[in-house]
């Protein structure tokens, strides 16, 4: 059962268009990866699909579990089911852990209790006192994805959630998308540099290029196109 549907989407910023006739759907818990280039145009699909303020959409449309997000404020779409982690993690640095993730319970229509969530991030539970301006850049996008799922959605989209940051952290978000998607049925949608990360974790994936979808791929065949991979992922 499709959950989001992304059909014909056309939106850029006042510089100039960057997606051209984008479309993806994503069924009900599964985990698919937005895969290309820096500039290709995997953050703006992700902006536009959750209403930031920019960019601006131009056309086509974008429904998530029978809702019109395009007739929806943008403050109302995370009260939906859908909620975006971005890039570069945000969590408020003058605040603790817990006050973080309590923080983002108070505006969700649904919580979950917070004990559960630190249940689900042991290393979280361990460290909630600790203003989140002195943690490290694992932990910090541990408390964003912590603070995304207390607000118990339907699906969460991931933008770059391992940029920058050690293996064995890499390792642990992979267990944490996993976890999200096997035990808390939350459907996924990842936007990452890290081609191996998605073949770990994502059930199939679109490639973006020049704000166009050029081709949908199983982990399979992107494990073995190296061609493709070379031509749209670099890698």
């Amino acid at each position: 059962m499709t959950l989001l549907d992304v059909s014909d989407l056309e939106a850029g910023y006042e510089t100039g268009q960057v997606l051209f006739g984008v479309d993806l759907s994503i069924d009900r818990d599964e985990v698919v990866s937005l895969l290309g280039r820096n500039g290709a145009g995997k953050t703006t699909t992700m902006r536009a699909i959750v209403g930031a303020d920019e960019p601006q959409i131009r056309g086509g449309s974008i429904t998530f579990d029978g809702h019109d997000l395009q007739a929806a404020q943008s403050y109302e779409i995370p009260k939906l089911g859908l909620s975006l982690v971005p890039e570069g993690r945000r969590c408020f640095s003058e605040l603790t852990v817990e006050e973080n993730i309590r923080l983002a319970a108070n505006h969700a229509n649904d919580p979950l209790d917070v004990a559960t969530v630190f249940e689900q991030f042991p290393e979280l539970n361990k460290m909630r006192n600790r203003l989140s301006k002195n943690m490290s850049g694992g932990e910090q996008q541990m408390l964003a994805i912590a603070r995304s799922l207390v607000a118990n959605p339907e699906m969460i989209l991931l933008d770059e959630p391992c940029e920058g940051l050690a293996p064995y952290i890499v390792r642990r978000i992979e267990s944490i998308i996993k976890e999200i998607s096997d035990d808390r049925n939350v459907t996924v949608l990842l936007v990452e540099q890290n081609v191996a990360v998605a073949m770990a974790v994502a059930d199939r994936h679109y490639i973006i290029d020049e704000g166009r979808i050029v081709d949908e791929v199983t982990t399979e065949r992107l494990k073995t196109d190296t061609e493709l991979r070379q031509e749209y992922l670099g890698v």
